[in-house]
């Protein structure tokens, strides 16, 4: 009987040793077929010795035509010699090196990204300017997506110290995979034609949805750019959220206020209670993925239906949402 029980136990573990190599293989074949460059502009462009500019400037010219649209600019003079981005780009490297942090969870995501969309081809590139739009610290064109390093700094960073605490604190590197997929989301949802709370606020957490299947392992509070502490509230208070916008007909409402107390960026969202500051800025937008989750789930759709899916009325009463 000893001998079964050891044989049975043996097995079991070649049987699971055997499983996760064929997984590991899998993994490391899916990491091969998905094939994601990743171009650091910032350094090859400053890379480029003063006495050598005149030769090497139109091999960097013609290897990332992107960046140099505006022939009105004078490289050499108003961005090769400037200051100020000298001292960014000596922070971008102090932070960031030779290899770009993150990157092997943005390529898990361009795996599951090619799975939903077959021949999908993605590339990277990551740059540096003066420019500190924090709005839009990615920005996806023609199958490329650009990275603003200098918005990934960290949120202590003196760079940010002009900024609100609340936009400072969504310029840290392990919200950039987030920020890569929400903006490649734009790419598959058909543009806007809402008239209500309900119908924005369920358009606009697609994209966050849409991040959450990119990168499945990825918490809450890095989808949503906020601490883990506001992610807990919204799921502790989250039927009171719910009974909130009923009890005040918000979903049909076509009021703006509406839009820059629960889906604009803010610091916290706006009930006009006590406990705002709890919450998290923008909390439609958790509230709205709620509901295409239960969508998902009661109904098997898939994220492509999701993606599509403009009739948000059929959506709400389908999803059986009641939390």
């Amino acid at each position: 009987m000893k001998k079964y029980i050891l044989l049975t136990f043996s097995t079991l573990i070649i049987i699971t040793v055997v499983f996760k190599m064929y997984k590991n293989n899998n993994v490391e074949k899916d990491f091969l077929r998905c094939n994601l460059p990743v171009y650091r502009f910032e350094k090859d462009f400053f890379s480029i010795n003063k006495d050598s500019f005149e030769t090497r400037f139109p091999l960097i010219k013609n290897k990332y035509p992107e960046f140099f649209s505006d022939n009105s600019i004078d490289f050499k003079n108003d961005v090769f010699l400037d200051d100020t981005l000298v001292a960014i780009l000596d922070s971008v490297n102090l932070v960031f090196g030779d290899v770009l942090p993150e990157i092997e969870t943005i390529k898990e995501g361009f795996c599951n990204y090619q799975n939903y969309f077959p021949g999908e081809t993605l590339s990277i590139y990551t740059f540096i300017d003066k420019s500190f739009d924090y709005r839009t610290p990615v920005v996806f064109s023609d199958s490329k997506l650009f990275i603003s390093l200098h918005l990934f700094l960290g949120s202590n960073h003196s760079f940010y110290s002009f900024l609100p605490d609340y936009i400072k604190y969504s310029h840290d590197v392990i919200f950039l995979p987030a920020s890569c997929f929400i903006t490649l989301a734009g790419k598959h949802i058909p543009y806007p034609d809402v008239s209500n709370f309900l119908e924005t606020m369920l358009y606009y957490s697609k994209a966050y949805v849409f991040a959450q299947k990119m990168l499945p392992e990825i918490p809450q509070y890095k989808l949503f750019k906020c601490s883990e502490e506001k992610i807990e509230w919204c799921y502790s208070n989250e039927s009171s959220i719910w009974n909130y916008m009923i009890e005040r007909d918000y979903l049909f409402s076509s009021s703006l206020d509406l839009i820059d107390n629960f889906i604009s960026l803010a610091p916290f969202s706006q009930f006009g209670l006590p406990t705002d500051r709890d919450s998290p800025g923008g909390v439609g937008l958790w509230l709205g993925a709620q509901i295409w989750y239960a969508y998902m789930e009661n109904n098997s759709i898939s994220l492509l239906e999701v993606l599509n899916e403009t009739d948000y009325m059929k959506v709400l009463n389908n999803s059986g949402y009641k939390p």
